[in-house]
């Protein structure tokens, strides 16, 4: 109810069916589940938990995700965590008999109709606008449409971008920038000019990678090396300049990455051109170049060198080098301690699937080590982890896990 108004007796709720029955109050009150109940379960890995725990409170309420004209039902930062979790668990089928009924709603106006150019901040959180525009990229029989959701999500990013943008000149004592999460609507007023546009640039550049991975994955290099080098030109940020480097290694076109890669170097007064990022490509060059040896000590640098995740790339970079080179206990060595130390970074999908290649590699008791590992992977990873990714010819069923098959 409108905060001040008299609080109805008795409220429509649609199902998550979209049937609509009327409940009362005291239904209505009997569950809960808070955003901070969520962050906790995201921090944990425990996606399927929040799944379960969402759809048990709409189950006791009789609530579904959206009302009879589209309109979401339950807080959006609660509902932005609950398809957050879905994405994750790529259960894409239940995210498409969900969110199409908000898709409206997720649309919103893009304009006021007041000054031209000038755009309406979505209503939805941005976590929610991405799921309705990419999780249709995932499937087969929908990545047209996918694309299509996708290409309107980054002009629609580059539009409000460009709307903060030019109210950001006129608009003094706004340079202090705050960060704003994906997860929550930004309520008018809320964050400054200066806070808008940095939101809206790192949204429309996430946009604009993934549209780059998803176009290398279906073998559409030239529109990816398109976007990437947009990207490149436009932002001073060196990991656009690797991302297109490694585009052009995947064309086989080492002449073309080493000149992205030599653009990519600091000047001597701004700590050399040795830094991870540098290394790590350098490592990858030496590698298209078949020199496997001389590819090691780049990337032994470079795991030193890179933080978080990007030392988790270099360290999966230099055990695949060593593979190559034929030491195949230092490879596997490399990936199992990567594992072993710390699990919220290395449990990535490329790291364990290259260990379990090494473990086939290396020895006839194959099935013996990726056992041992998928126990372990039961054990520490996130419920959004691939199982099928060890390769396993048939997993035993374990108690909240379902068998998978090669």
């Amino acid at each position: 109810c409108a905060p001040g108004g008299e609080r109805p007796s008795r409220l429509e709720a649609p199902t998550m069916e979209g049937e609509v029955r009327e409940r009362t109050e005291s239904e209505a009150m009997t569950t809960a589940f808070t955003a901070s109940e969520a962050r906790a379960m995201v921090a944990g890995g425990k996606w399927k938990e929040l799944v379960r725990s969402f759809e048990a409170l709409a189950s006791s309420t009789n609530t579904g995700v959206h009302d009879k004209n589209g309109n979401p039902v339950h807080p959006l930062d609660v509902l932005a965590y609950y398809f957050l979790a879905l994405y994750r668990l790529r259960e894409n089928e239940k995210i498409g008999r969900t969110i199409e009924g908000l898709a409206s709603w997720i649309a919103g106006p893009t304009s006021d109709g007041g000054s031209p150019g000038e755009q309406v901040e979505p209503a939805a959180p941005f976590l929610l606008l991405w799921v309705h525009a990419s999780y249709k990229l995932l499937n087969k029989g929908t990545q047209d449409e996918g694309l299509s959701r996708m290409y309107e999500l980054l002009e629609r990013c580059r539009a409000l971008r460009s709307s903060y943008q030019e109210k950001l000149q006129f608009d003094v004592g706004s340079a202090d920038v705050t960060p704003i999460c994906d997860l929550e609507q930004c309520a008018p007023g809320a964050a400054n000019t200066a806070s808008l546009v940095a939101a809206w640039d790192r949204r429309h550049k996430t946009c604009a990678c993934a549209l780059a991975c998803h176009h290398c994955h279906l073998k559409q290099f030239r529109p990816a090396l398109r976007i990437l080098s947009e990207l490149t030109s436009s932002s001073q940020d060196r990991e656009y300049g690797a991302l297109l480097a490694h585009v052009l290694l995947q064309l086989g076109d080492v002449r073309s990455a080493s000149k992205v890669a030599e653009g990519m170097a600091r000047p001597a007064g701004e700590g050399g051109g040795s830094d991870a990022l540098s290394g790590n490509l350098d490592g990858l060059l030496a590698f298209a170049r078949d020199d496997f040896q001389g590819c090691l000590p780049k990337f032994e640098k470079a795991s030193r060198e890179a933080p978080g995740k990007a030392g988790v790339h270099a360290r999966n970079n230099l055990a695949v080098g060593h593979m190559f080179s034929r030491d195949l206990h230092v490879s596997i060595k490399i990936l199992e301690n990567e594992l072993s130390g710390d699990r919220t970074r290395a449990l990535r999908r490329p790291l364990v699937l290259n260990l379990c290649s090494m473990y086939e590699l290396a020895s006839t008791k194959c099935e013996e080590s990726k056992r041992t590992l998928h126990a372990w992977l039961l054990k520490n990873a996130s419920d959004d982890f691939d199982g099928e990714t060890t390769r396993l010819q048939k997993l035993p069923s374990q108690p909240g896990t379902t068998a998978t098959t090669a």
